[in-house]
């Protein structure tokens, strides 16, 4: 039941923390996914900063290569820009060391590729001042890697605001090259063909679409913001009025016309161009920071919500798991409990209330045992029904104990009646032969009537019998002591084979009169018990001792049949404690009768194996059936018996009543004095 009760409690709670956890882990998980992302952001700004500074490099190291004289005057800023893009570039590759497989394959290839361009960064200066599309390719990778960087986000907000920012990486980029390639036609404007107009051509179409894709992605109100921010800025105004008039020029020129005529010619043209494509990438980089710092912000409220989202699913599982625990710890007191009160009542009821009960109506024979109390579980539960269907179980054996008693009472009256009829019958029939023998001359005649006579006394012993498995006294009472002896004899009047019992008892002894019939009785049937049990040519000895405090120890020894060690124990058991009458006391009446008797005088009987073969009876007489010896009076003697003689007076003392169940000691004279020659009571087998 235990385990039944563990098993219901822990099913719904594992349930429970199962599918709790889940939604913990997936909270965790996305809180994960959110730190990536924010790290990624991270990654992606200084990724920015890195290809917005080499463009700078780019068109500082190409407006220097296109012409001698200003490479001297620009070298100082071109030293210091390629110190900040080595600066950015150790920070980036390092970001990139840190790109593991949790961020993507393509994360991871883009990152690859791209710290494999850095690399080559020494490789791309040498030929960037006369080649500046050897960085285009070098931030071009950078630019791929930013792409990917912002797609690991799930959040459709974020990943149209990173598209966004790489709309306006890419538009820097785009503003950087048309600076430099301007710059440098401006230089050698025969040499500019076709192709190179095209790319400047492209280069300005793809400035205007990545502007446009800013307010597509991060929405109109950002896209409305950015051209507002962008057309009150004269710098803007100016290099798109210059970017127009020279599209316009190449697109109607001649071969070999010089197309920046008018437009930058002059080195005061030439860095006011330069400074004002400068103004519009960092108002562009205005913009993107404060576009990235919103991508920030929302990563960290993602962030933020699902961490409490976390904390809040964690704390109402666990409350949750508290509940259904306390729920299911109720639940399982209610029903173990009172589980535990019927298991305990009803355990108490079949191993002492209900004993005590049938044992008490067993000794009282009254058929009325009184109220049953009920267990004490209330409810009306399948519990408490097995409570009451248990004291209605009670109550019945109760009431069938009571009819049983009852019974018994009633066999029990049968028993007393049926056996005062047969001693009444009995005693008249004794009194009968008793005349007869007083006027019978004839010695043949004479001795037939004591056998008659006594066979009429085992006669009124069985119907004393009948009183004793009745549980009644025997009506034959009496008031003086009794000798020891006088009972010794009288118990032999009784038994068939009497001619065969050597008795050495104690004259002096004697009991009170109370006793003295019973003991009679119950010396006879030890006797008889042992007469029937040995062989015909073989003796019955009856010994007397006395034992110290005032008792006395009379056993009855034979060598006939003796009894295995578990009869032996079993025998001793019944003497003790006699059991209730039923037919095995029929077959053994006399086992029954001795207990019986001694039981309700007091008396202590035990069987034990004799030295050789047979056994011997001890009966042990407690201090208050021995007599002080005055006022003695025989008991009726049946005829003389011609082999139970009385011998001399046998004087022995046992040495204590305690040492009874461990075999008697060695006797001595009466008085206390030793007799190393006397009888002594027989050894325990």
């Amino acid at each position: 039941m235990r385990w039944r009760l563990t098993a219901l409690i822990l099913v719904p709670t594992v349930a429970v923390m199962v599918l709790g956890g889940e939604r913990v882990v997936g909270s965790v998980q996305s809180i994960g996914v959110y730190d990536r992302t924010a790290s990624a952001a991270e990654k992606a700004g200084r990724v920015r900063d890195l290809v917005q500074a080499i463009g700078l490099e780019r068109d500082t190291a190409g407006w220097s290569g296109a012409n001698r004289a200003v490479r001297r005057q620009l070298a100082p800023e071109l030293a210091q820009r390629k110190a900040s893009v080595d600066t950015l570039v150790r920070a980036v590759r390092a970001d990139i060391s840190a790109l593991d497989d949790s961020y993507g394959s393509r994360v991871v290839r883009a990152a690859e590729q791209a710290d494999y361009d850095l690399a080559r960064l020494p490789q791309i200066r040498q030929e960037g001042a006369t080649e500046t599309n050897r960085y285009d390719f070098l931030t071009d990778t950078l630019l791929k890697l930013h792409d990917e960087l912002g797609l690991l986000s799930d959040d459709s907000q974020m990943v149209g605001d990173f598209r966004a920012l790489s709309a306006l990486a890419a538009a820097k980029e785009e503003v950087s090259r048309q600076r430099v390639q301007l710059l440098r036609a401006s230089y050698d404007s025969v040499n500019v063909g076709a192709k190179e107009v095209e790319d400047f051509i492209a280069s300005n179409a793809r400035q205007q679409s990545d502007l446009a894709t800013v307010g597509a992605e991060a929405g109109t109100e950002v896209g409305t913001e950015l051209a507002k921010v962008l057309m009150s800025q004269p710098e803007y105004v100016n290099i798109q009025l210059t970017k127009s008039r020279a599209i316009t020029l190449a697109s109607g020129r001649s071969p070999g016309a010089r197309i920046t005529d008018n437009l930058i010619s002059a080195r005061a043209e030439r860095q006011q161009w330069f400074d004002d494509n400068s103004a519009v990438i960092e108002i562009l980089s205005g913009v993107e920071k404060d576009l990235a710092d919103k991508v920030n912000l929302r990563g960290q409220e993602l962030r933020d919500s699902e961490t409490r989202n976390a904390i809040i699913a964690g704390a109402l599982i666990l409350a949750l798991l508290i509940a259904v625990l306390l729920l299911a710890v109720a639940i399982a007191r209610s029903m173990v409990t009172p589980l535990r009160r019927l298991r305990t009542e009803a355990l108490e009821i079949a191993g002492f209330r209900l004993p005590d009960v049938v044992r008490r109506l067993r000794v009282s024979g009254d058929a009325a045992a009184g109220d049953v109390q009920p267990i004490a579980v209330e409810g009306n539960d399948e519990i408490g029904e097995v409570a009451r269907a248990f004291d209605q179980v009670h109550r019945q054996a109760v009431r069938l104990a009571g009819e049983e008693a009852e019974l018994r009472s009633n066999i029990s009256s049968m028993f007393v009646n049926l056996s005062r009829r047969t001693q009444t019958l009995v005693e008249r029939q004794i009194s009968l032969i008793d005349g007869l023998e007083k006027g019978e001359e004839d010695g043949a005649r004479l001795a037939d009537l004591f056998k008659l006579d006594h066979l009429a006394t085992r006669m009124r012993r069985n119907s004393e019998n009948l009183l004793v498995l009745a549980g009644h006294e025997a009506t034959r009472r009496r008031s003086q002591p009794a000798k020891l002896v006088d009972v010794v004899r009288a118990a032999l009047s009784e038994v068939e084979g009497y001619e065969r019992v050597q008795v050495r008892v104690h004259r002096a002894t004697s009991v009170v009169g109370s006793s003295a019939n019973d003991l009679v009785h119950l010396v006879a049937e030890l006797v008889e018990n042992a007469i029937q049990f040995s062989p015909s040519n073989s003796q019955v000895t009856v010994t007397s001792s006395l034992i110290e405090g005032g008792g006395a120890l009379l056993s009855v020894t034979d060598t006939g049949i003796s009894m295995t060690d578990d009869e032996l124990a079993e025998a001793n058991r019944r003497l003790a404690e006699p059991p209730v009458v039923d037919v095995s006391v029929s077959r053994r009446m006399g086992l029954f009768v001795v207990g019986r008797l001694a039981l309700r005088h007091g008396i202590r009987v035990q069987l034990r194996k004799g030295d050789g073969s047979g056994l011997i009876a001890m009966v042990l007489l407690p201090p208050t059936i021995i007599a002080d010896g005055a006022q003695q009076q025989p008991l009726p003697q049946r005829p003389a018996f011609g082999g139970g003689t009385v011998p001399t007076p046998q004087n022995g003392t046992f040495r204590s009543f305690d040492s009874f169940d461990g075999g008697p000691a060695r006797p001595g004279a009466a008085n206390g004095h030793a007799r190393p020659n006397s009888p002594t009571a027989p050894a325990p087998g």
